[in-house]
């Protein structure tokens, strides 16, 4: 029998949470074989099994924060003597349960290696409190037993089994079937999710920067007559010489606010408090905030001040991609030096966004509208309807003025009225 302890998941990194088991207590598993989902500050850790064997405990249960160095899974590893013989009783017991609860898909780092689990003595137990997993009896039924309990609505640990060992026959469904469904329609008026995972680390990040970034935002609007038609224009393009690549207002956004941030950058700075310290950035990696299966996460495209209008769109592209399917690496969503959030494509008029702290500032774009507007044509105003967008930026008011966010929107949306200039400035 062998306690394997949590392996280091990162520099600087002591803890992680338990966002989801692969394997439960009685499971035979493989050397490499995925046995845990561990979440960082930075990325959700897939930890491989370090031996062949059996599962004989789990430390923890998902929603518990585990320490690096500490008992994490207790396997008989094949080949090895057991040092404790079941009694029958423990067999049934473990029979019956099931270590682990099902969460949703995370997205993935490179995991650590099979040698980073480090094996404790068998004489020697876990440094602190043994946390056995509270999950809830696996109920003994049939494939055939679970489809039925599943087209009924029947929740089958609602059933009184009258089988071995409390298992659920086609007969017991058909006698207390009514009776559980009836047991579940009074407790449907509420649902409880576990709040774990990415969306519990999303909370602490936005609850850490609401309490120390002082927020204010910022609104302007823009004309996008001439980006649209420089959008169509860069799609043939792309279309024309196989590119292979959809061009969308982002690459400009993108290019009008480094343009912007090369005149202002305070706005691509973090505030160093243990040393009080302003740090400008001289890279220019954007953030871009994207809604997954999993939560909201933030995909970074670096270095958008040296890559074209295609180079941006095709990395963008790229990145959000593994972002949705869970492929993408601790690079991909660490790093950026502002962030922009863009909820065109579903609608709204703007929103108050929050910053991506340490950042310093979020830059927002919302739905092209037309309306009416004020346009001076041949030296005469003239109300004309014309493509319009609002866009805003929420800043940490410690570090940036009012006066600084608002010359600043006011110079992307004169570079993205007025797009030529990019050329010159970007």
């Amino acid at each position: 029998m062998s306690i394997f302890n949590l392996p280091e998941l990162g520099e600087g990194l002591e803890e992680g949470e338990i966002v989801g088991w692969k394997v439960k207590e009685g499971d035979s598993v493989k050397a490499d074989q995925s046995m845990v989902e561990v979440m960082t500050d930075k990325a959700t850790i897939e930890v491989p099994a370090p031996a062949t064997g059996v599962v004989k405990k789990l430390y923890y249960k998902v929603g518990q924060v585990a320490k690096v160095g500490q008992a994490l899974i207790e396997i008989a590893v094949s080949g090895a003597q057991e040092s404790k013989v079941e009694t029958q009783e423990e067999s049934k017991v473990q029979a019956a349960s099931m270590g682990s609860v099902p969460v949703a898909a995370r997205p993935m780092a490179a995991g650590s290696s099979p040698s980073a689990l480090s094996p404790v003595a068998e004489s020697s137990g876990p440094q602190s409190v043994v946390l056995r997993t509270g999950s809830s009896e696996r109920v003994l039924a049939s494939p055939a037993v679970r489809k039925m309990a599943r087209e009924m609505g029947v929740e089958l640990t609602r059933v009184q089994g009258s089988g071995d060992r409390g298992r659920v026959l086609r007969v017991d469904l058909e006698t207390n079937g009514s009776q559980a469904v009836g047991s579940l329609h009074a407790l449907a008026r509420e649902e409880r999710i576990p709040f774990v995972g990415v969306r519990r680390k999303i909370a602490e990040s936005l609850s850490r920067s609401m309490h120390t970034a002082v927020h204010f935002t910022h609104h302007d609007e823009a004309d996008f007559s001439e980006v649209m038609k420089l959008k169509d224009e860069a799609n043939q393009y792309s279309e024309g010489h196989g590119l292979g690549v959809k061009v969308t207002y982002l690459p400009f956004f993108v290019k009008a606010a480094i343009a912007g941030l090369k005149q202002f950058p305070i706005l691509n700075s973090t505030l160093d408090e243990k040393t009080n310290e302003i740090v400008i950035k001289r890279d220019y990696h954007f953030g871009f905030s994207v809604q997954t299966p999993q939560g909201l996460m933030v995909a970074v495209v670096r270095d958008c001040d040296r890559k074209s209008i295609f180079e941006i769109a095709k990395d963008l592209r790229e990145v959000v991609d593994r972002a949705r399917n869970n492929k993408a690496s601790l690079q991909d969503l660490t790093g950026s030096t502002i962030t922009i959030t863009s909820v065109g494509n579903i609608g709204g008029l703007h929103a108050t966004p929050v910053i991506n702290f340490p950042e310093v500032a979020i830059l927002g774009m919302y739905q092209i509208k037309k309306r009416p507007v004020v346009k001076e044509i041949d030296g005469e105003d003239q109300i004309v309807i014309r493509p319009m967008m609002y866009v805003n930026i929420t800043c940490d008011h410690r570090i940036v003025d009012g006066a600084v966010a608002a010359e600043f929107m006011r110079l992307i949306c004169d570079y993205l009225e007025n797009p030529g200039r990019l050329a010159f400035f970007a």
